[in-house]
């Protein structure tokens, strides 16, 4: 089985203003840059679901990378500036259906 992380994003800002843009394409360039990095990673993906809140879910191989690999993509987070700008409830365990 595969571990699955999914984060709901509350953001300071409108998402769907110039800044709030800015922010979704720096995650789209250096965010999965720092993904595709990490042993284990499957797959990732983010939703916008209205202006202020987005939910991310992250696959990976094992819990053991996951969590690895969640860390480091949260010190990116913290080190782009992106961190200051919302607050992050994370669930998470093995997948256990897949289509």
């Amino acid at each position: 089985m595969t571990y699955l992380r999914s984060t709901i994003a509350n953001w300071d800002i409108d998402l769907t203003s110039a800044v709030g843009q800015d922010l979704i394409r720096r995650i789209e360039e250096g965010g999965l840059t720092v993904f595709r990095q990490q042993p284990g990673f499957i797959r990732y993906r983010l939703m916008r679901a209205d202006a202020r809140t987005t939910v991310a879910v992250a696959e990976w191989e094992s819990e053991d990378l996951g969590r690895a690999g969640a860390q480091r993509y949260r010190e990116w987070m913290q080190s782009s500036g992106i961190m200051e700008h919302l607050s992050l409830h994370t669930y998470d365990g093995p997948v256990v259906v897949a289509s």
